[in-house]
């Protein structure tokens, strides 16, 4: 080669931009250029003379960089040569490179070199890892978004770009019918106008429309969607939608919408005024009393988010006491305890009854519950009642100093009749003809009604003036129903009516067992008095479950007891009217009877049923021995 073709081959090798270097067949460096020098930190006359394990060949591919020189050397023959490679280099600083390598094989002056050409790709390979990795974040995102990109091109059709999770078409296809075949028939008419207004620059991009899309499986879901023009951009071309699936917010909406209406419909009937604040004292709830009551110039769903920090001082002048109105919400706000049932009076006379209520989240305070209601009527009504009852209490005392007067003034007289009538048996007066025993049995017999209907008289006053003494002790119920019922089977045997009795052991009561006594005595006499012959009165009774009461039942097959006339059986002197011609009674026996049970702080109730028969119920409570 002559001397220009050798100048000119170094002027290129110094001034290429790729890295040469050269080694002679023993892998010293024989040839080095500036490129190299820039890229792996040696100079030229460092690297000159050196082996290339020495300067930038990885430790871990020495041993494989020299026995490809030797298999070359002895077999003319090498894996690298003339091969585009691309390998791991180490600069003289120890940074790691990527480079793309080609080795040429020469003979300069008779000797055998190995010419390499390295490319750094480091920085290329990096920005291409990145954008792998770019790529398939963007992917993953398309593909798991939770919100769909919808490209809506004119003449493109309709294109997924992500939200297959969301709709369940596949991602990048075209979607049949364009932007509108997703959407519900009955939305798209707003989907239109959505679209022309976007087309317009009328709407801006973070205005939203509700529109329901249909997944490919039919279904349709309520989606918020807000478009964007993209017309202008060559990659897009076409308007961007994109969709958020917002049917569950949607359905909670509508169902906060549907109890908010309830308790707003709720509270403007109550009749109350209330009034529901936030943590910072602004309105969240107000009704129409509550502005009828304070006179506030607006509608009450115009009070909301209204800040009540003023508002006392604005309607303090309602109360006959306004600084003391002020100073009292005040204090409850302060105090952050609930208030119930506090009275105001008004500067035009009327009482308000105030609840106030603190509205606690997890412990802490949330709001503030205001409730005014005018009770002005009530107090009145309250006052009235008073003194209707301190009247009736003084008609029933001087009921009861009329019927013990009266009932004094018959028995003393009556006294007499009975003595005289006794003293008219005597055989000492003399014998009695048949005419005159018969009139002094009528004497006798009417004179003995009459004490017995002076005594019922007197034992009802004292009964419902609570004054009767009783003689309270431990009770057998069972023992003492028993020794009624055997008292009373004479009776039942002259009637022909069966008289049963059931009892099961028990707790004891505690009563006075004479008036019990009486009570039975009452309720079964009644019984087997309506009971015709061949009937059947049954008694039983029985303790209840623990913490229940005794049940002591008296059932009949009787006459029965008209619907109409069940109530009034305990009122005195009412007598039933399917009794009327039968036995006789003074009609205070069954009045008797539920006051002397009330005594004992039970009930006594009647089961009846005209031509069956009739069933009175005592239950008494009973405390264990």
């Amino acid at each position: 080669m002559d001397r220009r073709a050798t100048d000119r081959s170094t002027a290129i090798v110094q001034a290429a931009l790729d890295s040469i270097v050269t080694i002679d067949e023993r892998g010293v460096v024989v040839e080095f250029n500036p490129a190299s020098e820039l890229l792996f930190g040696w100079s030229r006359q460092e690297a000159w003379g050196r082996r290339l394990e020495e300067l930038f060949i990885p430790p871990e591919l020495a041993g494989a960089h020299r026995e490809g020189l030797e298999t070359f050397l002895r077999t003319g023959e090498g894996p690298v040569l003339n091969r585009r490679l691309e390998l791991p280099a180490v600069c003289r600083d120890g940074t790691r490179l990527v480079v793309e390598l080609i080795v040429v094989p020469t003979v300069h002056e008779g000797r055998r070199e190995f010419t390499g050409f390295l490319r750094n790709m480091t920085e290329l390979r990096r920005t291409q890892e990145l954008l792998r990795a770019s790529q398939a974040r963007y992917e993953a995102i398309v593909r798991h978004s939770t919100r769909a990109l919808v490209q809506c091109g004119t003449d493109s059709g309709c294109v997924l770009l992500a939200g297959e999770d969301m709709l369940g078409y596949p991602t990048d296809t075209a979607l049949d019918g364009g932007f509108l075949g997703l959407v519900h028939p009955e939305d798209q008419a707003g989907a239109l106008d959505l679209m022309a207004e976007v087309r317009a620059g009328t709407r801006e991009p973070h205005e939203s429309e509700d529109l329901r899309l249909r997944r490919a499986d039919g279904e349709y879901l309520t989606c918020e969607v807000v478009m964007e023009d993209l017309s202008d951009l060559p990659e897009v071309g076409a308007l961007l939608a994109r969709a958020a699936d917002v049917t569950e917010d949607r359905e909670r909406r509508r169902r906060l919408a549907d109890a908010t209406a309830q308790m707003r419909s709720l509270i403007d009937h109550l009749g109350a005024a209330v009034l529901l604040e936030d943590a910072t004292r602004h309105v969240l709830v107000a009704n129409q009393a509550l502005v009828d009551l304070f006179g506030f110039p607006v509608a009450a769903e115009d009070l909301f988010g209204t800040d009540c920090s003023m508002a006392a001082h604005a309607v303090k002048d309602l109360f006959a006491d306004p600084d003391g109105f002020v100073g009292g919400v005040e204090r409850l706000l302060a105090d952050g305890e609930s208030v119930l049932a506090e009275h105001l009076a008004t500067a035009d006379g009327r009482t308000l009854e105030r609840d106030y209520v603190v509205i606690r989240n997890a412990g802490r305070p949330a709001g503030h519950l205001w409730v005014y209601r005018d009770i002005t009527q009530r107090i009145v009504e309250n006052v009235m009642l008073a003194d209707q009852n301190r009247s009736l209490a003084q008609l029933a005392a001087l009921k009861n100093e009329f019927v013990a007067t009266v009932s004094h003034e018959l028995r003393t007289p009556l006294t007499s009749v009975v003595s005289f009538a006794d003293m008219l048996r005597d055989p000492d007066t003399g014998p009695l003809n048949e005419n005159q025993e018969s009139v002094l049995e009528v004497i006798d017999r009417n004179s003995h009604r009459l004490l017995r209907l002076i005594d019922d008289l007197l034992l009802v006053a004292k009964l419902e003036s609570h004054t009767l003494p009783l003689s309270l002790g431990l009770v057998d119920l069972p023992d003492l129903v028993r020794q009624v019922a055997a008292e009373q089977q004479p009776v039942a045997a002259e009637k022909e009516v069966g008289l049963e009795v059931q009892t099961a052991p028990g707790p004891r009561v505690r009563a006075d067992s004479v008036r019990l006594q009486q009570v039975f005595s009452n309720l079964v006499g009644n019984a087997l008095k309506y009971t015709p012959a061949g009937g059947r009165v049954t008694v039983t009774c029985r303790p209840g479950e623990p913490g229940h009461d005794w049940t002591v039942a008296v059932a009949d097959t009787g006459l029965g007891i008209p619907a109409a006339e069940v109530p009034k059986v305990f009122d005195a002197f009412f007598r039933a009217s399917s009794a009327a011609g039968g036995a006789a009674g003074t009609g205070l026996g069954l009045a008797i009877t539920r006051l002397i049970v009330e005594e004992h702080h039970g009930s006594v109730d009647v089961d009846s049923t005209p031509g069956v028969g009739t069933t009175m119920t005592v239950r008494l409570p009973y405390e264990d021995d």
